[in-house]
């Protein structure tokens, strides 16, 4: 499915960081700094990007280089990611997470979004967020989507089961990246797709990592998705191992059952990186389809 675009749009340099401040109570003074990329001019929709638990805004790399020319292309580096300042709790919910979304947005002067795009963890933040946010959301569109893990387990083993996952993962911090690249990515995947995935993790940290994995552990998202009132995209890999279709976005479907749903062949649990031209395509097609309903 890998093509010539999709290595033209993956060699694309990133737009540079930037950081902006942002003011909320979900952080530890009461204030924090919020580090992103942005691409497109600011006359164009506004398209948000949130990224998953081990990325940044560099993996919207390809979304930042194609969709530049339709939409104001934003990602952040979510709290604790990055420079990006950590939220204050520990074990955050994600509706601090969309707190501080909103924030962020405050700060850059956005009150609209023609679309928000969530990948794997990024996809619970930005389902909670369409739901229950003040901040109009034209399509939501879910890539790679997360159930989350609040229903996954008794809540009498939860506590236990959260601590053994994090303790694992922080230990993993210094696993061979290729290893890692081999569990997110289909058999097929290209050099190129493999090298940006094993530089994604560049800034992700301990401590955000930590607050990231601790938040899937108070939300399950098929309780979320039926109160959204945005038209819902799903965007799987048929080769996603880390969060297989069966288990998670036709769970979400069948809770959402006009949501449209793209199973994407040869595509892992990276889509915006292993088939960026195509995943650009859902995402322009979606929002055009949306913005033409208002």
């Amino acid at each position: 499915m890998f093509s010539s675009e999709d290595a033209r749009l993956l060699a694309q340099p990133l737009p540079p960081l930037r950081c902006v401040a942002t003011v909320s109570p979900v952080y530890a003074a009461g204030h924090g700094v919020m580090e992103y990329r942005e691409a497109g001019t600011m006359d164009k929709p506004v398209l948000l990007l949130l990224h998953g638990i081990g990325s940044s805004s560099a993996g919207y790399r390809a979304q930042l280089a194609g969709l530049q020319y339709l939409y104001r292309v934003i990602a952040w580096n979510a709290p604790g990611f990055g420079e990006s300042t950590p939220l204050a709790d520990p074990q955050p919910d994600s509706g601090q997470y969309v707190e501080a979304a909103l924030a962020f947005l405050r700060a850059i002067g956005v009150q609209r979004l023609a679309g928000l795009v969530g990948s794997s963890w990024g996809s619970v933040i930005a389902a909670d967020f369409a739901r229950s946010s003040d901040v109009p959301v034209g399509m939501l569109i879910l890539s790679a989507p997360n159930t989350a893990r609040a229903l996954s387990q008794p809540e009498h083993e939860r506590d236990a089961i959260r601590a053994a996952t994090v303790k694992a993962g922080l230990a993993s911090f210094g696993q061979d990246r290729s290893a890692i690249a081999d569990k997110l990515l289909a058999s097929n995947a290209s050099p190129e797709v493999r090298a940006q995935t094993m530089r994604l993790r560049d800034a992700v940290t301990p401590g955000g990592w930590e607050q990231a994995m601790n938040m899937l552990f108070t939300v399950y998202t098929p309780k979320i998705l039926p109160d959204v009132k945005a038209p819902v995209t799903l965007i799987v890999g048929r080769e996603d191992k880390v969060a297989p279709e069966s288990e998670h976005a036709a769970v979400l479907s069948g809770v959402r059952p006009d949501a449209r749903l793209y199973t994407l062949d040869r595509v892992g649990h990276m889509p915006k990186l292993e088939a960026p031209s195509a995943f650009n395509e859902i995402v322009d097609r979606r929002i055009a389809w949306s913005e033409q309903k208002t």
